[in-house]
């Protein structure tokens, strides 16, 4: 049993019981830990899954899109990309991370979403004081799927979720 999977926490966090480390899904044939930028080329086609941009391809992808939120932190209006993002990181080494911005009513439709399509939720909570509507953000991870399926489950999470239009 590997780190992710020990105990009953990771159980209960929907870590498959799968101790194969050179799984096909992976989308590597680098050793685990190293680390190389995903290509331009293959950044973009990310970004485009998601209707968004690349904000770095190296030395990790991070694709983003912004939420449509009419949000004030200290009483003033953001569009902010640290504010309202939707953002989706992907490595060489497997590891594919995505963070973000939900409304209240939001977290649990969004949550259940994710974790239907195998995501793992590591975080919800806020980053703002004096924030209008309440701005929160979820965290979620995965290290078993290849970067387009990572990226395709987490939009169709967030559009089955009401975060995007259909």
């Amino acid at each position: 049993m590997n780190r992710r999977e020990s105990g009953h926490f990771g159980q209960w966090l929907g870590y498959s019981q799968n101790t194969d480390t050179n799984s096909s899904k992976r989308n590597t044939h680098m050793s685990r830990g190293e680390v190389r930028g995903i290509n331009t080329s293959t950044c973009q086609q990310l970004a485009n899954i998601i209707g968004g941009m690349v904000v770095t391809a190296a030395p990790v992808c991070v694709v983003q899109r912004l939420r449509n939120i009419d949000a004030t932190i200290l009483g003033l209006k953001t569009q902010s990309p640290l504010a309202l993002p939707f953002a989706l990181s992907f490595e060489n080494n497997g590891l594919n991370l995505g963070e973000s911005v939900v409304l209240q009513k939001e977290i649990n439709p969004f949550l259940t979403e994710l974790r239907k399509r195998g995501l793992i939720v590591t975080a919800v909570h806020n980053h703002w004081l004096f924030d209008k509507p309440r701005l929160m953000y979820m965290h979620w991870e995965n290290a078993e799927d290849n970067s387009f399926d990572f990226a395709t489950k987490s939009f169709e999470a967030a559009k089955a979720a009401g975060l995007f239009k259909k």
